[in-house]
């Protein structure tokens, strides 16, 4: 007789409401996606639009959240009211975000380039051949799927470090999604060896260090902020040439890709050091674009959550992360042969 589903470890502690979200997020996902799979790229757009002004409205904390981050940014120069109209807007923008994703899929090469215009392919190019792997700096900014859905339908290999879904169905839901769009995923937490392997395969690794952490502390919009520290010890390690890239939505809809130059920081003695001056160029490469799109960023993320002494709450938060770190910290993973 088939055994029934069982909880996860942590899921008889969370609160009623925390599970009564993730099982209707088992049951509401596959019900929305089969539908979008199946629409026209203009009506997924259409229904992002829509998605992102009802989640507006429907997610408290989050807007809570995004209205809190704009205003520590923006509080001087904006009034409250723009302050509303740029939250919306966030929502509504990463909205259209969440069904061109489900989308994704099924463009191939021809109807990407119908959507996407490319800055900098030479750029790629170049850190490709040095032969030592690209590390992908991008972030949770503009659409870095359709970046990604990009990569694969030019035939280059993607590898993407991506952080695992707390609600199973929608976990399951963005790791077939982009396979299906051709990338190979490499779950945060315990990626260090795959990541090792696939650079020196000469292939690219896509990373997202735009979210709370405690790794590192340095600048972000002016203020000392909790930063992962994944790239720049991989960079340290491998001399993976740094790719900053961007993938932004344009006035009539569609994608501009921007590749930088490549950036190389050979390491020094100060191990610490160069970390911190890796960091710090990635922090201020991300909000050079946030200034010129501040909308097409995640702000409705707590990315200051663990930083102590920009809100009053966050030596508590980065206190309480360091202890559940140390609670589950894994073993160190080994090098590669």
């Amino acid at each position: 007789m088939p055994q029934p589903p069982q909880p996860s470890p942590d899921s008889e502690t969370l609160p009623l409401r925390k599970r009564l979200e993730r099982s209707a997020g088992n049951i509401i996902l596959p019900c929305i996606i089969l539908p979008l799979r199946h629409a026209p790229w203009s009506m997924a757009r259409y229904l992002g639009d829509g998605l992102g002004t009802l989640l507006y409205h429907g997610l408290k904390r989050y807007r809570k959240v995004a209205h809190k981050n704009l205003t520590l940014v923006y509080g001087a120069e904006k009034s409250p009211q723009e302050i509303t109209r740029m939250a919306k807007a966030v929502f509504q923008h990463f909205g259209k975000v969440a069904t061109e994703f489900i989308k994704l899929p099924t463009l191939d090469k021809n109807a990407v380039d119908k959507i996407v215009t490319v800055d900098g392919e030479e750029h790629l190019k170049q850190a490709l051949s040095e032969g030592r792997g690209v590390l992908i700096m991008t972030a949770h900014f503009g659409n870095w799927e359709v970046l990604a859905r990009w990569f694969t339908t030019h035939d280059y290999t993607l590898n993407v470090v991506a952080r695992d879904a707390r609600v199973k169905s929608a976990s399951k839901m963005l790791e077939e999604t982009r396979r299906g769009s051709g990338a190979n995923v490499l779950l945060r937490g315990n990626s260090a060896r795959g990541v090792l392997q696939h650079l020196k395969l000469n292939e690219l690794i896509g990373i997202l260090p735009d979210q709370n952490a405690i790794d590192v502390f340095v600048p972000f919009f002016g203020f000392p902020t909790g930063t992962v520290d994944g790239p720049a010890i991989f960079h340290l390690k491998t001399q993976a040439p740094l790719l900053f890239s961007w993938c932004i939505r344009t006035p009539d809809n569609r994608y501009h890709i921007t590749f930088e130059p490549p950036v190389a920081h050979p390491p020094s003695s100060d191990k610490q050091k160069d970390i911190e001056a890796i960091m710090t160029l990635a922090n201020a490469r991300l909000e050079a674009q946030i200034r010129q799109y501040p909308t097409q960023w995640l702000w409705l993320h707590d990315r200051w959550k663990a930083s102590p002494g920009v809100f009053p709450e966050g030596e508590a938060n980065m206190l309480e992360l360091k202890a559940a770190r140390v609670k589950t910290k894994p073993n160190p993973p080994e090098s590669p042969k």
